[in-house]
């Protein structure tokens, strides 16, 4: 067993196979036409939520998106804080949309990507319950993740997959001051909202990336 074993483990160094964690590194990435976009808080169309909420400008210093490009994976995301038009209480309800694009350059995440989304199924708790839905008419595939907190709406996952390309929009919700009675837009609403906003986001990524820098970048 000790010679078989030794053989095997030199077969495998010989061919690299080793090297490789068993993966096919002579495969060639397929974005399907989904373009690296460094700015995402600039790419991410979020038409739909405006309608009803106004985007909160961040910080000079405090940034709301970042991209980086390594060997094996580029990556762009943005993170926007929005408040209720109109809103005038001291202590509103805050709405969180964020938007992260992943290009895998050297393994294919086909194989565990629904895998990967229906782990949530496993993190509830007594307050978080998660239910993980298939979404037709996104990419080759897509998944809605729903998060509950008690008998409320906490968040939503939009998970698009395509090609080597996943692509994530979250929502999430979190009520104002303990004295003041809010509630979340229905699961409707809201599953609406990024259906619709996801599309004009994707068609944006096959569009060129602009070249200008943004500031709000760290890795810029």
């Amino acid at each position: 067993m000790v010679i078989a074993s030794v053989t095997w483990a030199a077969t495998l160094m010989a061919t690299g196979a080793l090297d490789k964690g068993g993966s096919d590194s002579s495969a060639t990435a397929d974005f399907q036409g989904y373009r690296f976009h460094h700015d995402m808080c600039k790419t991410a169309k979020l038409k739909s939520f405006q309608q009803e909420y106004k985007i909160q400008e961040p910080e000079s210093d405090d940034p709301d998106g970042y991209s980086s490009r390594q060997k094996g994976l580029d990556v762009s995301y943005c993170s926007r804080t929005m408040l209720e038009h109109g809103e005038t209480s001291k202590t509103p309800p805050t709405t969180y949309v964020s938007t992260r694009v992943n290009w895998h350059k050297k393994t294919d995440p086909a194989p565990e990507f629904a895998s990967e989304q229906r782990t949530w199924k496993d993190q509830k708790t007594g307050t978080y319950q998660y239910t993980v839905s298939r979404v037709d008419g996104f990419g080759d595939e897509a998944y809605m993740i729903k998060e509950k907190r008690g008998d409320s709406l906490g968040s939503l996952k939009l998970e698009v997959r395509a090609g080597w390309m996943t692509y994530e929009m979250s929502w999430s919700w979190f009520g104002g001051g303990l004295d003041e009675d809010f509630e979340p837009p229905s699961e409707a609403t809201v599953t609406g909202w990024m259906k619709k906003d996801t599309r004009a986001t994707l068609a944006a990524l096959k569009k060129p990336d602009s070249k200008e820098a943004p500031g709000r970048d760290p890795g810029a």
